[in-house]
């Protein structure tokens, strides 16, 4: 997900409260889930941090459009709306205005990975558990088995008095356009109220949010290459980006004493992101195929972690 547009950004069904999603925070698999997928929350960061750490620009009045490949476009005609890509109700075309907000984009994400975040001991904790879980053989020898896919949270909008929009019905051949005119007339329907702009598609006020939420996020994948660390572990390995895992308890070929495994974390460059999420973006595959794959992994992948968590320590060491 390139960090230098708009459309690395995914819009939001409903906001988030600030403290809720920010920067840093890491989620396991389905970035349009954040807070229902496992996840990590980094802590705020300080004004002052986020001064140093991050580019901030405020926005007033704005008009973000939200809309996925599973969704036809309506098209929009002017020229102050940012368009995004739809992050949850794929089958919905969504539209949110802000009286105020601001944008917050990660100046290094790469840097801010290291020295920020897997230093933290509440992500090194949950990193460890997630990917000692996807490299046990109980992962690994399943049919549909590759690398976990664990996102980190590289920007947001946050926004003030939100008015939420969303198409109800499309036609195939939409392309009426949403002109300000259009969106002048939406601002002033109660919650509930609809618009109907003809071609089968009719647009409803959603909901209102006074105060300030986070409606939009960037993420990038994390770049975890799992390793064999020998006998002496952790030492002659770079911290924190290198750490050791759990043992493979569920495998009959472990043996106590043996050499570690572990896992060297990065983030991928921006043109693989762009490749792994090609699948994923819409938070279901194209293919039915792809989708029940996806979801039969997940699965298998939950179900591991799950034993991984419920495991005497002394059988992870």
């Amino acid at each position: 997900m390139a960090a230098s547009d708009d459309s690395s950004f995914y819009l939001y069904g409903v906001g988030e409260k600030p403290e809720a999603l920010t920067l840093g925070s890491l989620v396991l698999e389905k970035y349009w889930q954040p807070l229902i997928a496992r996840h990590y929350t980094h802590e705020m960061l300080s004004d002052e941090a986020l001064q140093e750490h991050a580019f901030t620009s405020n926005l007033t009045n704005v008009t973000f459009h939200g809309s996925s490949r599973l969704s036809p476009s309506i098209g929009l005609s002017a020229a102050d709306i940012i368009d995004l890509n739809l992050a949850w109700n794929k089958d919905l075309e969504r539209i949110v205005t802000a009286e105020k907000g601001t944008r917050i984009v990660l100046k290094d994400p790469e840097s801010f990975l290291t020295a920020s975040v897997l230093n933290n001991p509440l992500a090194q904790q949950k990193l460890k558990l997630w990917l000692s879980a996807a490299r046990s053989a109980y992962v690994l020898n399943f049919k549909f088995a590759r690398r976990p896919k664990i996102w980190l949270l590289t920007g947001l909008y946050m926004l003030e008095g939100t008015r939420t929009v969303v198409s109800r019905g499309h036609s195939k051949d939409a392309s009426a356009g949403i002109s300000s005119s259009v969106l002048g007339a939406l601002s002033g329907v109660p919650v509930g109220g609809s618009v109907s702009l003809g071609h089968e598609t009719s647009w409803e006020l959603a909901m209102e949010v006074p105060e300030r939420h986070v409606w939009a996020a960037q993420f990038r994948l994390l770049d975890a290459q799992f390793i064999k660390m020998g006998k002496t572990g952790l030492e002659g390995v770079q911290l924190p980006t290198s750490m050791g895992l759990y043992r493979d308890f569920m495998s009959v070929n472990t043996v106590r004493g043996a050499g570690q495994d572990g896992v060297e974390l990065g983030l991928q460059s921006e043109i693989d992101d762009e490749e792994e999420d090609a699948f994923s973006e819409d938070g279901v595959g194209e293919d039915e195929q792809e989708n029940e794959e996806m979801a039969e992994y997940e699965k298998r992948l939950e179900e591991a972690i799950g034993l991984f968590e419920g495991a005497p320590k002394h059988l992870l060491e």
